[in-house]
């Protein structure tokens, strides 16, 4: 049976509610790894504590075991609910910290080794072949702009085109220009 988040987060502490609700998705997007191993760590210690709490109430309501307080446990439904919330929470951080290396160890491994490079291909005649651009369904030859040193092209900027995003930006910004001279041309 489900329950509704209201009821849910009533049998949780305030700083409990907070760290159940820091494991949602777009909340954890925004954790660092560091921060992800302390939630761990408090996640877990307190899904082992009301784990524990459900066992003795389970026994005392058994009449197992005396009972700790003035009055014997009647059931541990709410305490086993709190550790199973935990338990999901302690597996939503854990999955989202096992991404995160992941993802660091391929940066690591990237960074270490050399990037392969692509073989060009060279027409017959040692030409290359002609770029097709789209003129009407027709091929055309694109007009090929000289190279620039490595220096001109980058402007001392080197670290910022290993940045993914960057270098997705540029490719966006890139293509709306082609396509705008592209209009132009045709007018």
């Amino acid at each position: 049976m489900r329950t509704l988040p209201s009821k849910r987060m009533s049998l949780l502490t305030e700083r409990e509610a907070q760290l159940v609700l820091s494991s949602a998705p777009r909340n954890l997007a925004e954790l660092t790894p560091r921060e992800l191993r302390g939630r761990i760590l408090r996640t877990r210690r307190l899904m082992e504590k009301y784990q524990d709490a459900a066992q003795r109430q389970r026994r005392e309501a058994l009449r197992k075991t005396v009972p700790s307080r003035s009055r014997r446990a009647e059931g541990n439904i709410n305490t086993v609910q709190k550790a199973e919330y935990f338990a999901l929470t302690l597996e939503r951080f854990e999955k989202r910290l096992a991404l995160l290396e992941r993802k660091a160890q391929v940066r690591a491994r990237a960074a270490s080794s050399p990037a392969p490079r692509r073989a060009k291909r060279v027409a017959a005649g040692g030409r290359k072949p002609a770029r097709r651009t789209r003129a009407a369904g027709r091929t055309a030859k694109a007009a090929v702009s000289r190279k620039r040193t490595s220096r001109q092209k980058r402007g001392g900027a080197l670290k910022q085109e290993r940045f993914a995003s960057l270098k997705r930006q540029a490719q966006a910004s890139g293509r709306g220009r082609r396509t705008q001279a592209r209009r132009d041309s045709r007018r």
